[in-house]
Protein backbone atom coordinates (compact mmCIF):
# COMPACT_ATOMS: atom_id res chain seq x y z
CA UNK A 1 0.00 0.00 0.00
CA UNK A 2 1.16 3.50 -1.11
CA UNK A 3 2.45 6.26 1.99
CA UNK A 4 0.86 9.21 0.73
CA UNK A 5 3.49 11.63 2.49
CA UNK A 6 6.95 10.18 3.34
CA UNK A 7 9.19 12.65 5.53
CA UNK A 8 13.29 12.02 5.19
CA UNK A 9 15.78 13.75 7.91
CA UNK A 10 18.23 16.45 6.02
CA UNK A 11 21.10 14.95 4.44
CA UNK A 12 23.82 16.39 7.12
CA UNK A 13 26.84 13.84 6.17
CA UNK A 14 26.71 14.12 2.20
CA UNK A 15 24.47 15.87 -0.87
CA UNK A 16 21.15 15.49 -1.91
CA UNK A 17 20.41 15.09 -5.96
CA UNK A 18 17.05 15.28 -7.39
CA UNK A 19 16.97 14.01 -10.81
CA UNK A 20 14.15 14.37 -13.64
CA UNK A 21 11.60 11.69 -15.12
CA UNK A 22 14.16 8.61 -15.82
CA UNK A 23 12.15 6.60 -18.20
CA UNK A 24 14.59 3.83 -18.47
CA UNK A 25 17.61 5.65 -19.19
CA UNK A 26 20.17 4.41 -16.41
CA UNK A 27 22.83 5.04 -19.16
CA UNK A 28 22.64 9.06 -18.53
CA UNK A 29 21.90 8.43 -14.80
CA UNK A 30 25.32 6.77 -14.24
CA UNK A 31 27.12 9.04 -16.37
CA UNK A 32 26.36 12.21 -14.03
CA UNK A 33 26.63 9.78 -11.20
CA UNK A 34 29.98 9.74 -12.35
CA UNK A 35 30.87 13.33 -13.40
CA UNK A 36 29.18 14.27 -10.39
CA UNK A 37 30.83 12.07 -8.15
CA UNK A 38 28.05 10.67 -6.32
CA UNK A 39 29.03 8.80 -3.10
CA UNK A 40 26.33 6.10 -2.37
CA UNK A 41 27.83 6.17 1.23
CA UNK A 42 26.84 9.89 2.24
CA UNK A 43 24.79 11.29 -0.60
CA UNK A 44 21.37 10.61 -1.70
CA UNK A 45 19.61 9.99 -4.75
CA UNK A 46 15.68 11.99 -5.14
CA UNK A 47 13.83 11.20 -8.17
CA UNK A 48 10.60 12.86 -9.02
CA UNK A 49 9.34 9.33 -10.80
CA UNK A 50 8.28 7.96 -13.97
CA UNK A 51 11.62 5.32 -13.72
CA UNK A 52 10.27 3.02 -16.74
CA UNK A 53 8.97 3.20 -20.22
CA UNK A 54 10.34 4.52 -23.06
CA UNK A 55 14.12 3.93 -22.68
CA UNK A 56 16.03 1.26 -23.08
CA UNK A 57 16.78 0.13 -19.30
CA UNK A 58 13.02 0.06 -17.28
CA UNK A 59 14.15 -3.21 -15.30
CA UNK A 60 17.31 -1.86 -13.98
CA UNK A 61 16.07 1.40 -13.66
CA UNK A 62 12.75 0.06 -11.05
CA UNK A 63 15.67 -2.33 -9.57
CA UNK A 64 17.33 1.20 -8.12
CA UNK A 65 14.54 1.05 -5.72
CA UNK A 66 16.73 -1.67 -3.60
CA UNK A 67 19.05 0.91 -3.28
CA UNK A 68 19.22 2.63 0.36
CA UNK A 69 20.09 5.69 -1.50
CA UNK A 70 17.93 5.79 -3.78
CA UNK A 71 13.99 7.62 -2.71
CA UNK A 72 11.52 7.91 -5.43
CA UNK A 73 7.86 8.79 -5.58
CA UNK A 74 4.96 7.72 -7.69
CA UNK A 75 4.32 8.97 -11.19
CA UNK A 76 2.17 8.54 -13.74
CA UNK A 77 3.81 5.49 -15.71
CA UNK A 78 4.25 3.82 -11.95
CA UNK A 79 0.54 4.68 -12.03
CA UNK A 80 -0.10 2.72 -15.56
CA UNK A 81 2.25 0.34 -14.30
CA UNK A 82 -0.07 -1.07 -11.69
CA UNK A 83 -3.17 -0.51 -13.23
CA UNK A 84 -1.93 -3.23 -15.90
CA UNK A 85 0.49 -5.49 -13.76
CA UNK A 86 -0.73 -5.02 -9.98
CA UNK A 87 1.20 -5.65 -6.88
CA UNK A 88 0.29 -9.02 -5.16
CA UNK A 89 -1.73 -8.73 -2.80
CA UNK A 90 -3.02 -5.47 -4.41
CA UNK A 91 -7.53 -5.14 -5.19
CA UNK A 92 -6.54 -3.27 -8.30
CA UNK A 93 -7.30 -5.97 -10.53
CA UNK A 94 -5.45 -6.08 -14.43
CA UNK A 95 -7.40 -3.51 -16.71
CA UNK A 96 -7.16 -4.25 -20.19
CA UNK A 97 -7.47 -0.55 -20.64
CA UNK A 98 -4.89 0.48 -18.41
CA UNK A 99 -2.45 -2.12 -20.44
CA UNK A 100 -3.24 -0.24 -23.72
CA UNK A 101 -2.33 3.21 -22.11
CA UNK A 102 0.49 1.29 -20.75
CA UNK A 103 1.36 0.07 -24.22
CA UNK A 104 0.82 3.34 -26.24
CA UNK A 105 3.48 5.31 -23.62
CA UNK A 106 6.71 3.07 -23.54
CA UNK A 107 5.66 0.04 -21.86
CA UNK A 108 6.09 -2.88 -24.21
CA UNK A 109 9.03 -4.12 -22.21
CA UNK A 110 6.58 -5.67 -19.35
CA UNK A 111 5.44 -8.03 -22.08
CA UNK A 112 8.82 -8.76 -22.68
CA UNK A 113 10.37 -9.87 -19.63
CA UNK A 114 11.48 -12.99 -19.08
CA UNK A 115 10.18 -15.15 -16.85
CA UNK A 116 12.84 -14.99 -14.30
CA UNK A 117 12.18 -11.25 -14.31
CA UNK A 118 8.73 -11.43 -13.71
CA UNK A 119 9.02 -13.20 -10.60
CA UNK A 120 11.34 -10.20 -9.98
CA UNK A 121 8.65 -7.85 -10.25
CA UNK A 122 6.11 -9.46 -8.81
CA UNK A 123 8.16 -10.66 -5.88
CA UNK A 124 10.59 -7.73 -5.45
CA UNK A 125 9.63 -5.08 -7.45
CA UNK A 126 6.28 -3.85 -7.65
CA UNK A 127 5.95 -4.15 -3.47
CA UNK A 128 8.01 -1.43 -3.40
CA UNK A 129 6.24 0.40 -6.92
CA UNK A 130 3.07 0.03 -4.87
CA UNK A 131 4.64 1.78 -1.32
CA UNK A 132 6.06 4.57 -2.94
CA UNK A 133 4.74 7.60 -2.01
CA UNK A 134 2.78 10.62 -3.63
CA UNK A 135 5.20 13.56 -1.72
CA UNK A 136 8.52 13.31 -0.15
CA UNK A 137 9.34 16.00 1.99
CA UNK A 138 13.07 17.03 2.97
CA UNK A 139 13.97 18.19 6.56
CA UNK A 140 12.17 20.65 8.55
CA UNK A 141 11.36 24.03 8.81
CA UNK A 142 12.54 27.07 6.56
CA UNK A 143 15.04 24.30 5.20
CA UNK A 144 12.71 21.69 3.89
CA UNK A 145 12.16 20.99 0.40
CA UNK A 146 9.45 18.45 -1.55
CA UNK A 147 9.35 16.08 -4.56
CA UNK A 148 6.32 15.28 -6.00
CA UNK A 149 5.76 14.36 -9.52
CA UNK A 150 3.48 16.61 -11.79
CA UNK A 151 2.03 19.26 -9.25
CA UNK A 152 0.56 20.16 -5.66
CA UNK A 153 -2.86 21.42 -6.64
CA UNK A 154 -5.96 20.61 -5.34
CA UNK A 155 -8.90 18.97 -6.84
CA UNK A 156 -11.93 21.26 -7.38
CA UNK A 157 -14.92 19.69 -4.90
CA UNK A 158 -17.02 18.35 -7.89
CA UNK A 159 -14.58 17.59 -10.31
CA UNK A 160 -15.74 13.92 -11.97
CA UNK A 161 -12.37 11.48 -11.72
CA UNK A 162 -10.34 11.81 -15.14
CA UNK A 163 -10.47 9.60 -17.27
CA UNK A 164 -7.50 7.43 -18.41
CA UNK A 165 -7.34 9.75 -21.68
CA UNK A 166 -7.85 12.97 -19.49
CA UNK A 167 -4.94 11.90 -17.17
CA UNK A 168 -2.61 11.13 -20.38
CA UNK A 169 -3.60 14.44 -21.81
CA UNK A 170 -3.69 16.50 -19.00
CA UNK A 171 -7.25 17.29 -19.78
CA UNK A 172 -10.17 17.30 -18.04
CA UNK A 173 -14.11 18.30 -18.33
CA UNK A 174 -15.17 21.79 -18.58
CA UNK A 175 -16.21 22.85 -15.40
CA UNK A 176 -14.51 25.96 -13.38
CA UNK A 177 -13.36 24.19 -10.64
CA UNK A 178 -11.69 26.46 -7.42
CA UNK A 179 -8.13 24.93 -7.59
CA UNK A 180 -5.51 26.21 -5.26
CA UNK A 181 -1.79 25.67 -5.41
CA UNK A 182 -1.47 23.34 -1.62
CA UNK A 183 0.82 25.08 0.84
CA UNK A 184 3.63 23.06 3.60
CA UNK A 185 0.51 22.90 6.29
CA UNK A 186 -1.90 21.29 4.39
CA UNK A 187 0.23 18.27 3.24
CA UNK A 188 -1.77 16.26 5.34
CA UNK A 189 -3.19 12.46 4.21
CA UNK A 190 -7.03 13.69 4.15
CA UNK A 191 -5.54 16.33 1.33
CA UNK A 192 -3.33 14.09 -0.36
CA UNK A 193 -5.65 11.72 -0.69
CA UNK A 194 -7.85 13.79 -2.85
CA UNK A 195 -4.83 15.04 -4.74
CA UNK A 196 -3.36 11.94 -6.38
CA UNK A 197 -4.70 12.38 -9.64
CA UNK A 198 -3.05 16.19 -10.04
CA UNK A 199 -0.20 15.01 -8.39
CA UNK A 200 0.66 12.04 -10.78
CA UNK A 201 -0.77 13.52 -14.07
CA UNK A 202 -1.73 17.37 -13.72
CA UNK A 203 -0.45 20.08 -15.86
CA UNK A 204 -2.18 22.95 -15.48
CA UNK A 205 0.49 24.97 -13.12
CA UNK A 206 2.80 24.41 -15.90
CA UNK A 207 0.58 26.28 -18.57
CA UNK A 208 0.30 28.92 -16.94
CA UNK A 209 3.93 29.91 -17.36
CA UNK A 210 3.83 32.86 -19.60
CA UNK A 211 7.71 32.95 -21.48
CA UNK A 212 7.38 36.15 -22.52
CA UNK A 213 6.77 37.84 -19.18
CA UNK A 214 9.29 35.17 -17.50
CA UNK A 215 13.24 35.82 -17.16
CA UNK A 216 16.31 33.37 -18.07
CA UNK A 217 19.03 33.18 -15.57
CA UNK A 218 22.05 30.74 -16.89
CA UNK A 219 23.14 27.72 -14.85
CA UNK A 220 25.78 25.50 -15.10
CA UNK A 221 22.95 22.85 -15.65
CA UNK A 222 21.66 24.73 -18.29
CA UNK A 223 19.30 27.77 -18.55
CA UNK A 224 16.33 28.22 -15.92
CA UNK A 225 13.19 30.07 -16.87
CA UNK A 226 11.82 31.45 -13.74
CA UNK A 227 8.06 32.89 -14.11
CA UNK A 228 6.44 36.23 -12.86
CA UNK A 229 4.70 33.95 -10.00
CA UNK A 230 7.95 31.96 -8.85
CA UNK A 231 7.13 31.32 -5.59
CA UNK A 232 3.72 30.97 -4.29
CA UNK A 233 3.49 32.01 -0.58
CA UNK A 234 3.69 29.10 2.04
CA UNK A 235 4.86 26.41 -0.13
CA UNK A 236 8.67 25.68 0.02
CA UNK A 237 10.71 24.19 -3.14
CA UNK A 238 8.60 21.38 -4.82
CA UNK A 239 11.14 20.13 -7.57
CA UNK A 240 8.35 17.92 -10.20
CA UNK A 241 8.97 16.47 -13.57
CA UNK A 242 6.28 14.83 -15.48
CA UNK A 243 6.00 17.90 -18.48
CA UNK A 244 9.19 17.70 -20.55
CA UNK A 245 10.85 21.27 -21.16
CA UNK A 246 13.28 22.53 -23.10
CA UNK A 247 14.57 23.88 -20.20
CA UNK A 248 14.12 23.71 -16.05
CA UNK A 249 11.15 26.37 -15.32
CA UNK A 250 10.46 27.47 -11.73
CA UNK A 251 6.84 28.57 -11.50
CA UNK A 252 4.68 28.75 -7.87
CA UNK A 253 6.98 26.80 -6.22
CA UNK A 254 7.20 24.54 -8.92
CA UNK A 255 11.25 23.60 -9.92
CA UNK A 256 10.48 21.55 -13.30
CA UNK A 257 13.21 19.36 -13.67
CA UNK A 258 12.10 17.22 -16.47
CA UNK A 259 13.96 17.38 -19.55
CA UNK A 260 13.11 14.42 -21.73
CA UNK A 261 16.03 12.23 -20.96
CA UNK A 262 14.45 9.50 -23.49
CA UNK A 263 14.26 11.82 -26.21
CA UNK A 264 18.12 11.68 -26.68
CA UNK A 265 18.09 14.65 -28.78
CA UNK A 266 20.66 17.71 -28.68
CA UNK A 267 17.72 19.43 -26.91
CA UNK A 268 17.06 16.67 -24.39
CA UNK A 269 19.07 15.42 -21.66
CA UNK A 270 18.74 13.99 -17.89
CA UNK A 271 19.06 16.75 -14.99
CA UNK A 272 20.68 15.25 -11.61
CA UNK A 273 20.68 18.82 -9.74
CA UNK A 274 22.65 19.60 -6.25
CA UNK A 275 20.11 20.73 -4.11
CA UNK A 276 22.53 23.06 -2.67
CA UNK A 277 23.74 24.40 -5.91
CA UNK A 278 20.24 25.04 -6.74
CA UNK A 279 19.46 27.15 -3.99
CA UNK A 280 22.34 29.07 -4.68
CA UNK A 281 21.24 29.57 -8.44
CA UNK A 282 17.50 30.84 -6.63
CA UNK A 283 19.48 33.04 -4.47
CA UNK A 284 18.16 30.59 -1.52
CA UNK A 285 21.19 29.39 -0.01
Amino acid sequence: MSTLHKKIPANTRGRDFIIGDLHGCLDLLEAEMARQQFDPSVDRMLSVGDLADRGPSSVACLRLLNQPWFHAVRGNHEDMLLGYLPAPGSPIKPSPGAGALLMRNGGQWVDALSRDELVEMKDVILPKVAALPYVITVGEGGQQFHIAHAELLTTGPKEEKPSFWQRLTGSGNNRQEVRRVATDNMLDDTLLATMTEPIMWGRRLIKEVDTATSKTIETPQGPLLISQNAYNPGLSLTYVGHTPLPQMTLHASHLYVDRGAYLRNENSGLLMLDHQQALGWLGLG
